[in-house]
């Protein structure tokens, strides 16, 4: 996601990433990735549960898929950081909001490693703008 930043702004696109890990928790994550998004904690899992995103099954939570993830990572040479007690069986996803706060895309992750690539959101947003640039007919 870092990679492709230029490319959500330049479609003016503001990328959120939302944690439940706990505000101190979070700030230290942050300080070792430096991610250039805006992060924001929410431990009582609240925009979780509004956006539908509940608990994983434990054979999801170690999928082939989410297994072979964390080899390939491994590989890479990257390692396992500690912030605390990680939920590994939090749902997340992804989802595109608008300024009126509607959901315009959402995709819940079914495991760990089910992500949307940054081509399908990329797609999604240009598919979005698309619409608005036209407005409606007549």
């Amino acid at each position: 996601m870092q990679l492709a930043k230029s490319e959500f702004d330049q479609r003016k696109v503001a990328i959120v990433i939302v944690s439940f890990a706990e505000p101190e928790r979070l700030e230290l994550y942050q300080k070792h990735h430096q991610w250039p998004f805006i992060m924001l904690a929410d431990p009582k899992r609240t925009a979780y549960q509004a956006f539908g995103l509940g608990r994983l099954p434990w054979l999801s939570v170690f999928s082939p898929a989410t297994l072979k993830l964390y080899f390939k990572l491994l590989r890479e040479g990257k390692r396992l950081e500690r912030y605390g007690n990680d939920d590994y069986s939090q749902g997340g996803g992804e989802f595109i909001i608008d300024g009126e706060g509607d959901i315009l895309f959402a995709y819940r992750s079914r495991d760990p490693a089910d992500r949307p690539t940054i081509e399908v959101l990329l797609r999604a947003i240009d598919g979005i703008q698309i619409g608005v640039r036209e407005g409606p007919p007549g």
